[in-house]
C-alpha cells in the first residue's frame, strides 16, 4: 500500500507503509532475526543482486551499490535518497527522498522514475519502532542532518530553529515549540499505530502549521491545544 505526499512536480516523496505478521528472519534471506534492515536489489520485485544492511549508509557506492536498486525488503522505517549523504547538499526540489515504514518485513518497488537513481539509506530513530524518539531533520522530507531526541529538550543547542521535518516513533505524543524553554506556537504531534504495538508519524512543518526553522524546543506528551494526528493517505 502505497502513501503519496507530493509536494512538487519536481520532486516525489513517498511514504510505502506495510504491515505485515511474519516474526524472525524470512526464509531463503540473509535478513537479521531482529532490529532494522534493508535488502537493495537490483531487479524489480525483489530480483537480481541484493545487499543487506542494517547501519546508515552515507555512500551506497562504498558497497558497490550506487544507483543500482530498482526494489527492497525493510523492516523499521528508511529513507531512500537519490544523493549521497542523504541529500545534505542537494535541495528539496532538484533532489528526491522515499520513507518506507514497516511494522514487519515489507517489500516494495521503487518507482520506475527513480530506478537506478539510489544512493543512501538510513534508518529513522533508534530502530526500534516501539521507542519513543522523535529525529528532526535539516530539511524537507528528511534530508540532511538530523538530530535523535529521547528526552524533553528545552532548548536544542546547534539544531535551534534548524528544523524542517520530523520523525515521531513509539506510543508517545510529542510537543513542539517555536521558541526555549516552552514557550510560542506550540503543536502537540499525535504518531499513528501502524500495528503490533508500533507507531510512527511523519511530519512537515509545513504541514503542521508550524514556521520552518523556528522549531526551539520539543517536550514529550501533549501540551498543546493544537493536536496533529499523522493519518498516511492509503492508496
Amino acid at each position: 500500500t502505497w502513501v503519496d505526499n507530493t509536494m512538487a512536480s519536481q520532486l516525489i516523496f513517498t511514504v510505502l507503509l506495510c504491515l505485515a505478521t511474519a516474526y524472525g528472519s524470512p526464509v531463503g534471506t540473509d535478513a537479521p532475526s531482529s532490529g532494522p534492515y534493508i535488502e537493495l536489489y537490483s531487479g524489480t520485485g525483489q530480483t537480481g543482486a541484493s545487499v543487506t544492511i542494517t547501519e546508515y549508509a552515507h555512500d551506497l557506492s562504498i558497497l558497490g551499490w550506487d544507483d543500482l536498486a530498482r526494489s527492497f525488503c525493510a523492516v523499521g522505517v528508511w529513507i531512500l535518497y537519490d544523493n549521497t549523504n542523504y541529500n545534505m547538499n542537494n535541495g528539496p526540489f532538484s533532489s528526491w527522498s522515499e520513507v518506507t515504514i514497516n511494522a514487519e518485513r515489507g517489500c516494495h518497488d521503487i518507482p520506475v522514475t527513480h530506478h537506478g537513481k539510489l544512493s543512501s539509506v538510513r534508518f529513522s530513530g533508534s530502530g526500534d519502532l516501539r521507542d519513543e524518539t522523535a529525529t528532526m531533520y535539516h530539511g524537507y522530507f528528511f534530508m540532511g542532518g538530523e538530530d535523535l531526541i529521547i528526552r524533553d529538550m528545552d532548548e536544542l543547542g546547534d539544531f535551534e530553529r534548524e528544523a524542517s521535518s520530523m520523525i515521531v516513533t513509539g506510543e508517545s505524543t510529542w510537543t513542539v515549540y517555536s521558541e526555549e524553554y516552552y514557550e510560542g506556537i506550540s503543536i502537540c504531534l499525535e504518531p499513528w499505530n501502524i500495528g503490533n504495538s508500533q507507531y510512527v508519524g511523519a511530519f512537515e512543518v509545513n504541514d503542521i502549521g508550524m514556521p520552518n526553522n523556528v522549531i526551539s524546543s520539543i517536550k514529550k506528551g501533549c501540551f498543546s491545544k493544537n493536536v496533529i494526528k499523522y493519518q498516511p493517505k492509503l492508496q
